[in-house]
């Protein structure tokens, strides 16, 4: 089992358990390294194993605890055994952060494939599902849980950029789902709301953007940049706090006003 250490002073996350979905990079990874620094133990998922421990070895250069894991979170069985592992690996599990998701590509409406809507439905939105139900009975054990969910600026907003129909159906529907979460396990100590983040640089965003592209970005952004990882970062560790107790069934946009223009 591993433990917290103890050595180091308390913090806001002291004796907490933290499990982070699509771990492996860009905002889920900051997440990882954010709540560790502030004293969780964290269990860092992602599809691919090598990027999960990878993760895990930044929070231990940190000082952090981790233990990484895989699973396919679209998969409830597989969902089901991260869940598990996880618990049992950090003697408890208090806090989830769901940043599993995206789309292979941009499409219009009438050019998505089934398949393709299907994938990426599962990817953002079921898998969001899955993990919630899987952490709700190891929360209502210690009558304290915080579920943070990755929402998106593109399921806010149709003027908000590029993204897809299916993956802004999907975000969208996260914030709703997340608010009918959060009404049903409010009497018991937990709270559910959802982080929608407008682009932000994570390593997928990178590898898509041209300097013309960030230039739009920019001026779309009353900020006048791109978010990077660590400005949504700070947004996520406060609802995972005790200072969130009366915060539940929310959406909180972090885009840097974008969506106040749209």
């Amino acid at each position: 089992m591993v433990h917290a250490d103890t050595s180091r002073p308390a913090a806001r996350f002291a004796a907490r358990h933290a499990l982070i979905t699509g771990a492996g990079g860009g905002i889920a990874r900051a997440v990882a390294l954010r709540l560790a620094r502030e004293g969780a133990v964290v269990a860092v998922t992602d599809i691919d194993l090598a990027r999960a421990e990878q993760t895990a070895q930044a929070v231990r250069d940190i000082g952090g605890t981790a233990v990484a894991l895989a699973a396919d979170v679209t998969d409830r069985a597989s969902v089901q055994a991260m869940v598990d592992d996880a618990a049992k690996a950090m003697g408890g599990l208090d806090i989830l952060v769901t940043c599993a998701g995206g789309y292979t590509s941009y499409a219009t409406f009438d050019a998505i494939a089934d398949d393709d809507w299907d994938h990426v439905i599962a990817l953002n939105l079921r898998s969001v599902f899955l993990c919630c139900t899987a952490v709700l009975p190891h929360m209502k054990r210690g009558s304290w849980g915080r579920i943070v969910n990755l929402g998106s600026l593109a399921g806010r907003s149709t003027s908000a950029g590029s993204s897809p129909a299916h993956y802004a159906a999907a975000k969208a529907a996260v914030a709703m789902m997340t608010q009918y979460l959060a009404k049903d396990v409010a009497p018991l100590g937990i709270t559910a709301n959802t982080v929608a983040p407008g682009t932000t640089r994570t390593d997928r965003v990178n590898a898509l953007l041209t300097p013309e592209k960030e230039a739009a970005f920019a001026r779309m952004t009353p900020v006048g940049r791109l978010a990077e990882p660590e400005d949504i970062v700070g947004t996520i560790a406060f609802l995972a706090s005790d200072d969130a107790a009366y915060v539940t069934g929310a959406t909180i946009d972090v885009n840097g006003g974008r969506l106040m223009l749209v």
